[in-house]
């Protein structure tokens, strides 16, 4: 996931359901830093209003003081999401929420798909369509 993030060199569009990984914000930061154009979306529920999710908006905050557009989704029951596509070329997916459970605790998986601009073409999407029912998330400091 950090290896398709650091290929990157135009563009990173990243779905989530849970969002907390400190090494996952870095490489987004470090990717918005060499002038990758990087956008975010998350589930709301999950992210923002449960009372757990403090990791989430303190993750979500350093991404929108970075200059990388965020949104949230709520139209859903949850936004199940979890992929990454990167430079309209390569796509990550699987099971794997992007959180330090996930790398150090759960049973995950992860698969990319290199050079796949059809498959890439398919995940922006539906990737455009959930961005266009979310709202903005606005850091709290």
């Amino acid at each position: 996931m950090i290896k398709v993030i650091r290929s990157a060199h135009s563009s990173v569009r990243l779905a989530a359901y849970s969002f907390t990984s400190p090494t996952v914000v870095r490489a987004l930061v470090d990717a918005k830093q060499r002038g990758v154009d990087v956008a975010v979306l998350v589930d709301h529920k999950s992210n923002v209003q449960e009372t757990r999710s403090s990791a989430s908006r303190a993750a979500l905050n350093l991404l929108v003081n970075a200059g990388i557009p965020t949104r949230t989704v709520s139209a859903y029951a949850i936004h199940h999401d979890k992929f990454i596509v990167a430079d309209g070329l390569h796509v990550e997916t699987g099971s794997f929420n992007f959180t330090a459970s996930a790398a150090k605790r759960n049973s995950e998986n992860v698969l990319v798909a290199w050079n796949n601009p059809a498959l890439a073409k398919q995940y922006l999407a539906h990737w455009q369509s959930r961005w266009a029912l979310a709202i903005e998330y606005r850091s709290s400091y």
